[in-house]
């Protein structure tokens, strides 16, 4: 029984890596390109007279993400003999960075400036797009167990991951 559920943990991170990755990228890559930085939105207003994303959002942070989502996906293709595996790597890469963009829209309606936390909303709005951009395209069907299992090893991976590349000096904040 053990051992199954190990088992199911892995096969689901296996299945989400490039979105992890996906999500990680842009932290990694502002670090080390720095600045400038090109924001995705051009510093265009929402109708509400706020910004549509903010400062943080950049089309370098987008670019690297989408491509190190794909790099992923590849890998994953190769190791598992399949151009299934690359294509539903891709679309949860895709679905990754789409649904950390919608956490920044989110969170500028909210009036919260850019890199100011939001709990669950930082931590898994990219990890519900990407679950379901590939569920609506069939790729991959997740039941709710696996939803359940995924979010609590996501936020955990996500509080280990901020603290480590707070340590590293990777990010400002430890959120």
């Amino acid at each position: 029984m053990h051992t199954d559920i190990v088992l199911k943990v892995l096969v689901l991170v296996w299945i989400v890596l490039p979105a992890y990755l996906a999500n990680a990228a842009p932290v990694i890559f502002a670090k080390i390109y720095g600045k400038p930085r090109r924001p995705l939105d051009h510093g265009r207003f929402f109708i509400d007279g706020k910004r549509l994303l903010g400062d943080n959002k950049t089309v370098e942070g987008t670019m690297a993400a989408i491509t190190v989502g794909f790099v992923v996906a590849l890998v994953q293709g190769v190791v598992e003999a399949s151009y299934f595996a690359i294509a539903r790597g891709c679309i949860i890469s895709l679905g990754a960075v789409v649904g950390d963009l919608l956490g920044a829209f989110i969170k500028r309606r909210l009036g919260l400036k850019p890199g100011s936390p939001a709990p669950l909303i930082d931590q898994l709005t990219f990890l519900y797009a990407a679950l379901a951009l590939v569920h609506i395209t069939g790729m991959q069907r997740f039941d709710l167990t696996d939803v359940a299992l995924l979010s609590v090893i996501t936020l955990v991976l996500h509080l280990l991951s901020n603290v480590v590349a707070y340590m590293l000096r990777l990010k400002e904040v430890p959120w």
